[in-house]
Order: structure tokens, then sequence, then C-alpha cells
């Protein structure tokens, strides 16, 4: 039972790497017909955002088996609230970004600038809080034996990656490269049964 609730939650990780960029190309698609088919160029939320929403459940799902498995397979317990912290941190930011674009819409027409100032607030302030909290993360896994997993070694210096580029926030698109690198690494942990040391 163990093993397979590690399964799906591998193949759900995997998933993402899918659906992440898709969700991406989908939103570039619906701001090229709001432009092109109805000259709209406010803010909006459409099929992208669902699929985000989406990935958001994945990853509250994944992170709790990730949380699940150090703390059962190696009674590890050192990233137990980071990882916490990381599952609020992901509802509040997609729901808070689409109830900011949901209020622009309904005050539209604001004037562009404001719209950018506020959008890139929001936008910055997130990264820099979800940076440091995967750097914290990666701390706390270098903690592992020098003999472990090269998964769980990937995975911690994936991690790391991920929080400087969102912490720097002009960084952030190789941030959005790299979630698909952690997605599959994340994927291939779940799936691998090999067990590892923490100090």
């Amino acid at each position: 039972m163990e093993e397979n609730q590690y399964s799906i939650a591998g193949w759900i990780s995997i998933a993402q790497a899918v659906i992440f960029p898709l969700a991406y190309v989908i939103r570039i698609a619906q701001g090229v017909i709001a432009i092109e088919v109805f000259g709209y160029r406010g803010p909006m939320v459409g099929p992208s955002d669902i699929l985000l929403i989406a990935i958001a459940g994945m990853s509250v799902y994944t992170l709790i088996m990730f949380r699940k498995l150090l703390n059962e397979r190696y009674n590890y317990h050192a990233i137990d609230t980071l990882i916490l912290l990381s599952i609020c941190w992901g509802i509040v930011y997609r729901f808070g970004y689409i109830a900011l674009r949901v209020w622009l819409m309904v005050i539209w027409p604001v004037s562009q600038t404001a719209m950018t100032i506020m959008s890139l607030t929001y936008f910055g302030v997130s990264l820099i809080a979800i940076g440091i909290i995967n750097i914290l993360i990666a701390i706390r896994l270098l903690q592992i034996k020098q003999t472990v997993n090269e998964l769980i070694r990937a995975f911690t210096y994936v991690t790391m990656a991920i929080g400087l580029a969102e912490v720097s926030v002009v960084l952030d698109p190789l941030a959005v490269f790299l979630r698909l690198v952690y997605f599959v690494i994340l994927g291939m942990i779940f799936l691998k049964k090999e067990e590892v040391e923490f100090v």
C-alpha cells in the first residue's frame, strides 16, 4: 500500500512537468486571442488558471507525500515546517493572484502603469518569500550524509537553484524551467525504492 501511494505521487509529480508548460502556452494563446479577436488588453482569468490551480493541488499532494516519505522511511523531520509553509504559500499565492486579476477586471479600465505596479509588487514579494523557503529546504536537505541517494542530492541542488532564482526575481524564467526538472526528479524519488540515510 505504501509503495503504491508513493508511485501515484511519483506519476502525479511527473505529470506536472507536462501540465506546467502547457498552462503557460494556453495563457499566451488566450492573451493573443483576447487582443487580436476582441481588442481587449486588460487582465483576465481563463483556462490557464484552471490548469495552474490543478497544478497547485497536485503540488500540495506531492509535498505532503514527500514529507510523509521522509518521516516514515527515514524518521527525518527537519523540513516538516518548511514544507507546510511551502504548501500554504502555494495556495495563498495562486488564489491571491487570481483574486487580484479578478479585482482588476472589475475596476477595469485602470491605468496600465497602476496595473503593472500592483502585479509586479505582488509577484515580486511572493517570489522572494517562496525563494527563501526553497533555499531553507535545500539547506536542511544538505544535512544528508555523503552516501545519499543521488536523486535526493539532485533534488536538493535543483531546489536551491530555484530558490536563488526566485529570490533574485529577475531570474524567475530560469526558475520556471528548473521547475520542470524539479517535478521529474521528485517523481523519480517517489518511484525509486532505494533507501537513504539522514543525520
